[in-house]
């Protein structure tokens, strides 16, 4: 059985253009937030933002390296939300 307010909730945090271009970016290799900053465009804060909701939902996580915070996904919560999305067609 699908949960669906979870499902719902994970459709809803994916529904910002901005979020999805993070996913997109870490999908390719970890990435600062400077890093997404300059390659998305959008501002600091704004990015710092956006990677602080996919991180409460856990689709990101992070680790420090030196002075540096490197986000990159979540790979087995991603399979799990993926694997739910599947069972909602089946």
């Amino acid at each position: 059985m699908v949960d669906a307010e979870k499902l719902a909730g994970t459709f809803k945090l994916l529904s910002v253009e901005a979020r999805i271009r993070i996913v997109k970016a870490l999908k390719r290799r970890a990435m600062c937030v400077t890093e997404l900053t300059s390659q998305l465009g959008i501002t600091h804060s704004a990015t710092s933002q956006h990677l602080r909701v996919l991180r409460d939902a856990r689709l990101v996580k992070f680790q420090k390296r030196g002075f540096h915070v490197y986000y990159h996904l979540d790979v087995q919560n991603i399979a799990r939300i993926h694997k739910t999305i599947s069972g909602l067609f089946e």
